[in-house]
């Protein structure tokens, strides 16, 4: 499984160590690959760095998740693709989705969920889901399993 993570959805996980732990669980065992370009990798680590920010993340859970970002993460490059949102940055998390031939795009953005960016991820076979979904969703894979 291949997923683009939206940089709300990685904030959101990081100040939710609970959440954040079972990601990265999951991660650990590669239950899938997290795909970014050079440009949404760079958001991660402006966002990640903004004063605002910092202080409502434990370090050691940035530490880790920032080891992560540097060697478990599949990179990208993609062309830029003409404007589909207001935002330009969600336009370049669009684009990794695409390009980057992901199963989901985890994000909570209402930007994302527009009836255009929508067209444009069902045409690439994209689905959108929240942290929280992504999550459930290895549980219920987990329980076909043993099923």
């Amino acid at each position: 499984m291949r997923i683009a993570l939206d940089t709300n959805q990685l904030v959101r996980a990081l100040m939710r160590p609970p959440g954040l732990a079972t990601f990265l669980m999951a991660w650990e065992a590669h239950r899938f690959r997290v795909v970014a370009s050079h440009a949404l990798r760079d958001e991660y680590e402006r966002v990640l760095s903004h004063p605002s920010i910092r202080p409502l993340i434990y370090p050691e859970l940035l530490r880790a998740f920032r080891s992560h970002l540097q060697y478990d993460i599949d990179i990208i490059h993609v062309p830029q693709i003409a404007p589909i949102c207001r935002d330009p940055d969600d336009d370049v998390v669009i684009a990794t989705a695409v390009f980057g031939a992901v199963d989901y795009l985890v994000t909570a953005d209402a930007d994302l969920h527009t009836p255009a960016v929508a067209a444009a991820l069902n045409t690439a076979h994209i689905k959108i889901v929240s942290m929280t979904e992504l999550l459930e969703l290895f549980d219920k894979l987990d329980n076909e399993a043993a099923a």
